[in-house]
């Protein structure tokens, strides 16, 4: 299969060059004769050039916003996660978000790409130094993983990943009819000290029935709503769906993902409690469980592991490869 590539052959010719920036930086100086860019979103001097013959098209508030591959991933990396954590770890989850891009750009079978701007607006606006100090180590890491990404059998994986597990990941087998054996149950016993390990909602009856009866788009009568739903769950102890019978005796399901939000959950690892008129969830767990626990991640790397060995714990027999 030939691969696309991130990383793109260096010319010595001057003239090829004028030409190469004139057109990446195009874009930024249409869109500061708008009075939005400053020099804080594109001067990444150390950026990897290569990896920036690659662009993306994000949708944000004012209209579409094309930017640097290395730059987007910077952005995003910051986005996923924030705030104190491990080199080692960011390196493993920038490796994860640059191979999300890769399968796009072999999908695509193009250099740029259309992706969802949601929470980047503000990196558009211009920045102070004090801002692009907070994004250095974030650029560092990007820079330093230029061009790694994750496959199977030649191809990118699902790279997914979440915050905190219920104690282990999940095995997502055939997936959509998609093999991925290096989706496997990961046990995570550190992600049990997570401040945010355990949580608590609870709901009052009738808010219940009626996300409930709105989700499943039938005529269902109260009871069955409340009280006699058949809930699946995963070997992991992931709610994978739960199943009701309306009025004409038809059984629909709504899967886990979907009740979780439904009801507000951290993830789809819970018990459940009915009292009288309300029913209380006790989550374990933040987000959908497959993949790579970031928390884990940074426990791993405080305690010395590499971000090839966090990677490969988690998603094994993935390969980490150049996107060439």
């Amino acid at each position: 299969m030939k691969k696309n590539g991130i990383v793109s052959n260096r010319t010595n010719k001057r003239d090829a060059g004028s030409f190469l920036l004139f057109v990446f930086l195009l874009p930024y100086v249409c869109a500061s004769l708008w009075g939005h860019v400053g020099e804080e979103i594109h001067r990444g001097e150390n950026r990897d050039k290569q990896e920036d013959a690659y662009m993306v098209a994000a949708m944000v508030d004012w209209g579409v916003w094309e930017l640097p591959a290395s730059e987007y991933l910077t952005y995003q990396l910051y986005l996923s996660m924030p705030g104190e954590c491990e080199q080692e770890a960011r390196k493993a989850q920038a490796v994860l978000l640059r191979t999300e891009l890769a399968a796009m750009y072999e999908e695509s079978a193009d250099r740029k790409v259309d992706v969802d701007g949601e929470g980047l607006a503000g990196f558009y606006r211009d920045k102070d130094e004090a801002w692009e100090e907070t994004l250095q180590p974030f650029r560092r890491v990007v820079e330093e993983t230029a061009g790694e990404i994750l496959t199977y059998q030649g191809k990118p994986i699902r790279a997914s990943y979440f915050k905190v597990s219920n104690g282990q990941t999940r095995a997502a087998g055939k997936a959509g009819g998609e093999d991925s054996p290096y989706l496997a149950a990961v046990s995570c016993e550190q992600d049990k000290n997570a401040p945010d390990y355990r949580s608590v909602v609870k709901v009052d009856r009738n808010v219940y029935t009626e996300k409930l009866r709105r989700a499943l788009g039938g005529d269902y009568e109260e009871e069955e709503l409340w009280g006699r739903g058949k809930f699946v769950f995963d070997g992991s102890g992931y709610m994978t769906s739960v199943s009701y019978c309306n009025r004409e005796g038809e059984e629909k399901k709504v899967d886990g993902e979907t009740y979780r939000h439904l009801f507000g959950l951290a993830s789809a690892s819970f018990e459940m409690e009915q009292e009288e008129e309300r029913v209380v969830f006790y989550v374990t767990g933040v987000g959908h469980g497959f993949g790579m626990s970031q928390y884990t991640a940074d426990c791993m790397a405080k305690d010395g592991e590499g971000y090839e060995r966090i990677l490969s714990d988690f998603f094994l027999p993935a390969e980490l490869e150049k996107f060439e």
